[in-house]
């Protein structure tokens, strides 16, 4: 009796396996992880691409090589303005050297990426400026709320100018704003909102008005990665008391704005004032040692002036005195040894000349 027991046992637990393997064995096979690699051979070996980091790509120069403020002089074909002399008496009229001050009227600076918290910014008065492209610019309505990309710890520039500029790593997008501050609650206001694009030609479509040229924050601006590793490679902004006011322009037979720069704020009566647009630049033949010395050892400033040799910069807006622009303390942390606001002071007024925009200054690109 026992073993007819155990014959049926055992015929029932075998037929209950048997329905088991074929149930499981006709279903389709559940999709994991390991259908999805292909174990590398050497015919056959996946590609992997990295994807850059925002401090891989902070230092890069914004803006197209064959933009403006990417071309170096070519002092084979460039020419020193006749009058490059008087001008340059202009330009220094109020102060004898040019200033750097990075504690004020410069922008903080700050890289996000597409992760990044968006913050609304109220506008104070002024209206949105868009322009994804070099062509066409969009207007957004007066006081509107705009909202930008900005990192927790991002707050505008001291001074009453409140600058700010914010880049996107995935998108190339260039936000800047001015007159910016955050009040005890944390809200942002802003006298004026920008959106670019640093594959633009870095010269912004007529009506674009963030600064005085007709450009945004970021053109020409000196960033701290720059100075370290020894090389701006760009030109730079520069700005002084004033550039010329349209009526003195014409009298002098030039343009209020060299082209392509395509508007002026300038309000200087001198006789030989600048037009906002014009090029200045160190003589090609002062030497490096010569350079060294009257910057005293200063990283920043052995960095800019020889940058002026090689890029020069273009005089873009009215300020106080001379001044060229370098991104703000805040985000920079600059040390004595690597910059200062009165690190130019030495350098000879007759180094600097003016280029003639009437002829090419660099080869085609």
């Amino acid at each position: 009796m026992k073993s007819k027991k155990f014959s049926i046992w055992w015929i029932a637990v075998i037929a209950i396996t048997v329905f088991f393997i074929i149930v499981y064995g006709s279903q389709p096979t559940r999709p994991g992880v390991e259908d999805h690699v292909k174990t590398p051979t050497s015919t056959s070996v996946p590609s992997v691409t990295s994807i850059p980091t925002i401090e891989e790509t902070s230092c890069e120069r914004p803006y197209p090589a064959s933009s403006i403020w990417n071309v170096p002089l070519d002092w084979s074909l460039a020419k020193i303005h006749p009058m490059s002399d008087l001008m340059m008496n202009a330009f220094f009229e109020s102060r004898g050297w040019i200033g750097s001050d990075t504690s004020q009227y410069t922008p903080n600076m700050y890289w996000v990426s597409n992760g990044t918290t968006l913050v609304p910014v109220k506008l104070l008065k002024n209206r949105f400026r868009d322009a994804m492209s070099d062509k066409t610019l969009q207007f957004g309505q007066p006081a509107d709320v705009v909202w930008m990309p900005l990192p927790m710890e991002a707050r505008p520039a001291d001074g009453t100018d409140g600058q700010l500029v914010v880049i996107n790593v995935d998108t190339g997008e260039e936000w800047g704003l001015n007159k910016g501050y955050v009040d005890g609650a944390g809200n942002w206001f802003a006298g004026g909102i920008y959106r670019y694009h640093i594959q633009n030609s870095g010269i912004p479509p007529e009506g674009f008005g963030q600064r005085g040229a007709g450009i945004g924050q970021l053109a020409g601006i000196v960033r701290r990665c720059e100075v370290d590793r020894g090389r701006i490679d760009h030109a730079v902004t520069l700005a002084y008391d004033y550039p010329c006011e349209a009526e003195i322009c014409q009298q002098n037979g030039w343009p209020a704005a060299i082209p392509p720069f395509r508007k002026t704020d300038g309000r200087g009566t001198s006789a030989f004032d600048l037009p906002e647009g014009a090029r200045i630049a160190i003589r090609p033949e002062v030497s490096h040692e010569a350079i060294v010395e009257a910057c005293a050892g200063i990283k920043g400033c052995i960095v800019w002036v020889l940058n002026m040799q090689e890029y020069g910069g273009f005089v873009v807006d009215n300020s106080g005195h001379p001044k060229t622009y370098a991104e703000g303390n805040a985000t920079a942390d600059w040390e004595s040894s690597v910059w200062t606001k009165n690190m130019l002071r030495d350098i000879p007024k007759d180094w600097y000349v003016v280029i003639d925009w009437n002829y090419p200054s660099a080869k085609v690109q």
